[in-house]
């Protein structure tokens, strides 16, 4: 007993037990309100015509009795004698001439001239709650016409309780046929269904766990219908890949392992679009750039200080320092290139380009110039850095297939490597081509013209803070 009602707990819930309910109630719904349209308008005429079939009576005995009528009184008390009907609330008799000879209650809207040529004409008001009936006596042999007016109110209120009645057992039948077919759908297809779907999350477990034997809810009973087939196919399937799975997952791992361990050291190496194209195949990697900016930074006296302190603490020293800059970066998605003792290069604008790699650069040089500032040597004075910036074309690439890195060529690198050599001592020096790009959003200093070797004379400036910053 128990068992059974968790199927049929299982049932309700099932998505497709409802989505199948669902579509088989509105099915039988649709049906029973396409039958009940012209159902109600069948009924209201019905109404319509008990009410007119009452009065028909009445009518055709007076225009039968009034033939034999000789003066107006005669005719007068023959009127008088209709009787009134509950759902009669008024009634008038006029001549051929149209002339009105006597009326009682509500006028009708009906005249002779409505049924002149006709045997009967009916009329019903815009509310529907008044129903005119007009006879003609010349079917009877009679000059007069008689119109009955009828309160037909009820027939509403009779259309409304016809409705709900059609509703109600519409809603029962839709209930009990909708009930019985889920029943009998759900212990053959859903529920089974249901159990197969329990056997698939024990199998995504059993994966994940490396569990190897199981007992399928499905295979608990035996079918041989296609379900039943598709419930052994499922087991036979499971049995066959299980092992392979398990085996592949450990095979994967140990790659993956070792795969993360390359991966992590040729990126170190290289930036990750280098590292891919190489890890696709090329063998040689060289791409031009129209534009990119070079930096270069270098401890002042640093060169010094390594005669006299220990290797060790000045490795140290100088890691930390290095570290500070690759953070820095980092932070602007800029590519560190290389580091030459105590000097460190950086280049913005590829191997991505990048439209603001000018600013970036002159960023992170103004931050280097604050993280100098909290190292100190041994004297107990802070240090200072040159730094040198250059905007213009360069190519860059891999070189080597030994301890191979991703250098810069060019002539931009070359003048970028002159501004840091010829400059001074807590000052960032830029070229003129830099100076173009960020003297809207930088302030600068002028310092002139300045002899370069191998160039001659070059305009330069001192950058010295950010516009607003």
């Amino acid at each position: 007993m128990e068992e059974r009602s968790q199927a049929l707990l299982s049932l309700a819930k099932a998505k497709l037990s409802r989505r199948i309910a669902f579509w088989i109630f509105v099915s039988i719904v649709v049906i029973e309100a396409i039958l009940l349209v012209p159902s109600y308008f069948r009924r209201e005429q019905e109404l319509i015509d008990q009410v007119e079939n009452v009065s028909a009576i009445q009518a055709r005995f007076f225009l039968q009795t009034s033939k034999s009528m000789q003066t107006e009184a005669e005719f007068a008390d023959l009127a008088k004698s209709i009787k009134r009907e509950t759902n009669v609330t008024g009634w008038a008799v006029e001549n051929a001439k149209g002339q009105r000879l006597t009326q009682m209650g509500e006028v009708p809207t009906l005249t002779s001239t409505d049924v002149r040529d006709q045997p009967i004409a009916r009329f019903r008001s815009a509310n529907g709650n008044r129903y005119d009936v007009a006879w003609n006596g010349k079917q009877l042999g009679s000059e007069y016409i008689l119109i009955i007016r009828h309160n037909v109110e009820f027939i509403q209120q009779e259309l409304v309780n016809y409705v709900w009645r059609i509703i109600g057992l519409v809603a029962i039948i839709s209930l009990f046929v909708t009930a019985s077919t889920l029943v009998i759908l759900g212990a053959i297809v859903i529920l089974p269904i249901l159990k197969l779907r329990e056997d698939l999350e024990l199998v995504a477990d059993s994966i994940s766990q490396d569990q190897m034997n199981l007992q399928f809810h499905s295979m608990v009973t035996s079918r041989t219908d296609e379900v039943g087939d598709v419930m052994t196919a499922f087991s036979q399937m499971y049995v066959r890949i299980i092992k392979e799975i398990s085996e592949r997952k450990r095979a994967e791992a140990l790659i993956q392992q070792e795969k993360d361990t390359s991966e992590n050291l040729l990126l170190n190496i290289l930036p990750y679009a280098i590292a891919d194209r190489l890890k696709l195949g090329e063998k040689i990697i060289a791409d031009g750039f129209s534009e990119a900016t070079v930096l270069f930074a270098d401890i002042v006296s640093f060169t010094e200080l390594s005669a006299k302190v220990p290797p060790v603490k000045l490795v140290c020293l100088l890691n930390e320092i290095f570290s500070e800059f690759d953070g820095l970066a980092e932070k602007y998605g800029l590519e560190k290139i290389k580091t030459i003792g105590d000097a460190y290069m950086v280049v913005g604008g590829l191997p991505m380009y990048r439209p603001d790699h000018a600013e970036a650069i002159a960023d992170m040089a103004l931050n280097m110039q604050d993280v100098i500032g909290k190292f100190a040597s041994d004297l107990g004075e802070p240090f200072k850095i040159r730094v040198g910036i250059n905007t213009g074309p360069v190519v860059a690439g891999v070189i080597g297939i030994k301890k191979f890195i991703y250098d810069l060529w060019g002539d931009a690198v070359n003048v970028a490597s002159r501004m840091e050599s010829h400059g001074m001592p807590d000052h960032i020096q830029v070229s003129d081509s830099t100076y173009t790009i960020l003297k809207n959003k930088y302030n600068f200093t002028d310092r002139g013209k300045i002899m370069i070797k191998g160039k001659g004379e070059m305009q330069t400036y001192f950058l010295i803070n950010k516009i607003g910053g």
